[in-house]
């Protein structure tokens, strides 16, 4: 069933980490055990996780908007050649973008995924 809703939501929304279903299982646990014994001290324990967790949905989303990526053409290689594989990345918004990860999924008879870490894309770039 985790695996249902996990897909669910990569296809819909967002993909969940590992924490996120941690922090996400942690704070329905401790909303549980409040709601079980009566504590102030387990719902706000548990208020304050599903506020981290709402803000961790909105913020990646909120980052990416305004980006357009683009790939260039793959040229011709031959077995045994290096691939080079081109993003291209915009900002189309009045604000720098920071700290963000592209990666290129490629076919697996071709090589691994590229990822490259962006520290900056400046404001209005083409």
């Amino acid at each position: 069933m985790g695996k249902r809703i996990s897909d669910w939501l990569e296809a819909h929304w967002v993909t969940p980490a590992f924490s996120g279903w941690l922090i996400g299982g942690l704070a329905l646990f401790f909303f549980m055990a409040a709601t079980n014994t009566l504590a102030g001290w387990l719902y706000v324990i548990s208020g304050v996780s599903f506020a981290l967790l709402a803000v961790a949905a909105f913020l990646p989303a909120r980052s990416l908007q305004g980006i357009s990526v683009s790939r260039r053409p793959i040229h011709p290689v031959s077995v045994g050649d290096p691939l080079t594989i081109e993003l291209v990345l915009h900002n189309l918004t009045q604000q720098p973008k920071t700290l963000l990860q592209a990666y290129d999924l490629l076919p697996f008879v071709l090589a691994k995924p590229a990822t490259t870490v962006v520290e900056t894309i400046a404001p209005n770039s083409h």
